[in-house]
């Protein structure tokens, strides 16, 4: 089977970007698709962006619409390599690291941080005054229930 790759371009703003079947995978995720499915096969990913593709945002001005053409056309498709991008910095893993670890998730430095214990989570604010939000347990009627609160003073209502 070969290499997917799409260019994704934005008819507003001008701004494109070349994406393999990883990166197509994670915008149509972003969007409310493949929330099951952790692997699609490709075919399936190549009919939901052909279906889909006018429901992704742009990067740049956030619009949606983007118009998908075809990335690497067949004859150059061998000399080209896949760009594998870091699942918690987004930035591109380094062609030797993928070839020590072909199937490796994380740039050196993100993998470092896992190691040591560092965590990931970035905190949630509160969209209407930008304090933090943290999680709170509410137990009501005997079900346990889990709720976002502001840490604001005065707490906005969530």
């Amino acid at each position: 089977m070969t290499a997917m790759s799409v260019q994704l371009e934005c008819g507003k703003c001008g701004w494109w970007t070349l994406c393999g079947e990883p990166e197509i995978t994670r915008r149509l995720r972003a969007i409310g698709l493949f929330r099951r499915a952790p692997e699609p096969p490709q075919d399936i990913v190549e009919e939901m962006l052909r279906t889909n593709g006018h429901r992704l945002p742009c990067d740049r001005c956030r619009e949606p619409g983007l118009k998908v053409g075809q990335g690497a056309d067949a004859g150059d498709a061998g000399d080209w390599q896949q760009v594998v991008v870091c699942e918690i910095c987004r930035e591109p893993i380094p062609v030797e690291r993928l070839e020590f670890m072909p199937k490796t998730k994380r740039c050196a430095a993100c993998q470092d941080k896992a190691d040591r214990g560092t965590t990931f989570v970035e905190p949630d604010y509160c969209p209407k005054c930008g304090s933090l939000v943290e999680l709170r347990v509410s137990r009501a009627g005997g079900v346990t229930r889990y709720k976002l609160w502001c840490t604001g003073n005065p707490p906005c209502r969530l």
